[in-house]
């Protein structure tokens, strides 16, 4: 009661408005030095004794809370400082983050993650730089900063209660040696490219997380190092232990995979608005690793209806109709957190369509797809379970779909195979001595036997840039139909090595005129073979891989983009 009479008497009422008489007051001329300062801290006093009385507090309980109020923010201010500094060069300032540029360039990526702004911005956080210092906003500071605490108490943990001993191959060099470390598989590409690496000199290694034994194995070649686990507290040590060796000794960490920007499964993004938060890798940032990545398809950072526009392929795509699998929101979220994070981008070629149009980080150089040209060589000896049965004369036209009922409805998937089959039919209808190898989950190391054997192999019919299989019928000299776009935007440059792949372009509805006049022509085909070898040695060899690749690492290094392709007009 004695806290409503003051308020009456004030002329306040129980939402806090003060009384004319009060205002006057505070107003007049005598109270002009302190009225700046005094008026929020009487009003504020004011508005939390009225509150709390509707609650039956009494005003020795109110104005306790209210001058404890003030020391408890500055003891939490205080404590958030202490938990920012044990980790970065960097102060918190209500929601600014004032400190080293390198410090705030990271939390400033973290926050732009987490924040899910606008699903296809291109636009960060604002973050103002002058020289070495930087300051950026922080919206939730508990939700960036606890999880990188803890994540780092878990690394300092391991480095102290566990030897630091390494079980990946080392190559002894001197000086600052180039290192990356190629995580999660790219079928085989990043191994053999860690191998090629090796050779050059390179600190070069190939690391898997993932069970040997998973159904997706088959398209492996092997790898430097499983830390793969059946029981899950050892499997999150080795993890732990693995990363505290890694983020010392290398200078990049290259990765695959869409949703796994990370060492560790628990970080995986699970929605497809990709906004979790990947600690480890911005862990690594903070102490000056360059990450790099390797698209997985058409739709990596690209919309579905820009991919649709270009190429007109997401009707012959099973999953577009799928919005949990490829839209335009999850497609370009996903392309917006790794251009968030990652310093270089392989795009391997394809479309400079929405976020694989980044000049910043993208290159568009053959740089990962790498093969070893003695694995895939034209002269392999066929072991006899392998040895295709074939009539005098016959040709054999080769064509494959890995996980093919997955990738495939109602005779429709995004390879155009109803159409392969299609022209074979007619074709041997036609009196042609040809036939139809349809191969699918074929294991990647032994379906090379099956390829070679082939006349022709046809990839794909809707896409419009080739893959994998494509790029394996090269490497083994063999003629190679796959449907090629090789148009840009407007504005866009094309890309050089797809200008000068020897593929011969089909579409569903040209296949059957295409194979007619190949298998027709034999010379042709002696042509294209070695033709397509050729290409495939320079463009796609290990060796040659790395060797582009070696001079991208150098350019991020430097500070600049990953490459000196041009691509004409920025699309942003």
């Amino acid at each position: 009661m004695f806290v409503i009479a003051i308020m009456r008497r004030l002329g306040m009422n129980r939402e806090g408005r003060l009384g004319a008489p009060v205002r006057a007051l505070l107003r007049g001329p005598r109270m002009r030095p302190v009225r700046q300062t005094s008026l929020a801290a009487i009003r504020t006093v004011l508005v939390v004794a009225g509150f709390l009385t509707r609650f039956g507090s009494d005003l020795s309980s109110v104005l306790g809370k209210v001058i404890r109020a003030p020391i408890t923010l500055l003891e939490l201010e205080i404590k958030r400082n202490r938990q920012l500094q044990s980790m970065t060069r960097a102060w918190k300032i209500g929601p600014l983050i004032i400190g080293r540029a390198a410090d705030v360039d990271v939390l400033n990526r973290g926050e732009s993650i987490i924040s899910e702004p606008r699903v296809g911005s291109g636009r960060k956080r604002t973050i103002v730089k002058c020289g070495s210092i930087a300051i950026t906003y922080v919206g939730d500071f508990k939700r960036l900063i606890d999880p990188l605490l803890a994540f780092d108490a878990e690394i300092v943990e391991s480095q102290v209660a566990r030897p630091r001993v390494s079980d990946v191959p080392v190559v002894s060099g001197g000086g600052i040696r180039r290192s990356v470390l190629f995580l999660h598989q790219c079928y085989y590409n990043f191994f053999y490219l860690a191998e090629a690496l090796r050779r050059r000199g390179w600190d070069a290694v190939c690391a898997n997380i993932e069970d040997p034994n998973v159904e997706q194995a088959m398209f492996y070649h092997g790898d430097d190092v499983n830390l793969f686990d059946p029981e899950p507290d050892q499997y999150r040590r080795k993890l732990v232990d693995f990363f505290a060796q890694a983020e010392d000794r290398f200078r990049m960490v290259h990765f695959y995979g869409r949703g796994v920007m990370s060492m560790f499964p628990a970080y995986f993004d699970r929605q497809g608005s990709f906004d979790g938060l990947p600690v480890d890798f911005l862990r690594l940032r903070r102490r000056g690793v360059k990450i790099g990545y390797t698209v997985v398809g058409c739709s990596d950072g690209v919309a579905q209806s820009s991919i649709n526009k270009w190429s007109g392929a997401c009707k012959h795509c099973v999953w577009q109709d799928q919005p949990q699998i490829c839209s335009d929101a999850s497609n370009l979220a996903w392309g917006r957190k790794v251009h968030t994070m990652c310093d270089m981008v392989d795009t391997g070629g394809a479309p400079s369509l929405d976020w694989k149009g980044n000049v910043d980080t993208v290159c568009r150089d053959a740089l990962t797809m790498a093969l070893d040209p003695e694995v895939w060589r034209p002269d392999l000896g066929i072991p006899e379970k392998y040895r295709l049965q074939r009539s005098p004369g016959e040709l054999i036209v080769y064509h494959a779909v890995g996980n093919y009922e997955l990738r495939s409805r109602n005779g429709r998937n995004i390879k155009g195979t109803g159409a392969i089959l299609a022209a074979i039919e007619r074709l041997k209808s036609e009196g042609f001595p040809v036939k139809l190898e349809f191969v699918t989950n074929v294991p990647s190391q032994d379906v090379r036997y099956i390829q070679v054997q082939a006349d022709v192999i046809v990839d794909q019919l809707n896409y419009g840039r080739y893959g994998a299989q494509a790029c394996e019928g090269m490497m083994l000299g063999r003629p190679v139909v796959c449907f090629m776009q090789k148009d840009e935007l407007p504005g866009i440059s094309r890309v050089p090595f797809v200008e000068a792949c020897p593929i011969i372009s089909a579409t569903e509805e040209s296949v059957y005129d295409v194979l007619k006049d190949l298998l027709s022509d034999e010379n042709r085909r002696r042509e294209l073979a070695k033709a397509s070898r050729d290409f495939a040695v320079k463009w796609h060899s290990a060796d040659a891989c790395a060797e582009r690749f070696e001079m991208a690492y150098d350019r991020v290094m430097q500070g600049l983009p990953p490459s000196d392709v041009p691509f004409g007009p920025a699309m942003h």
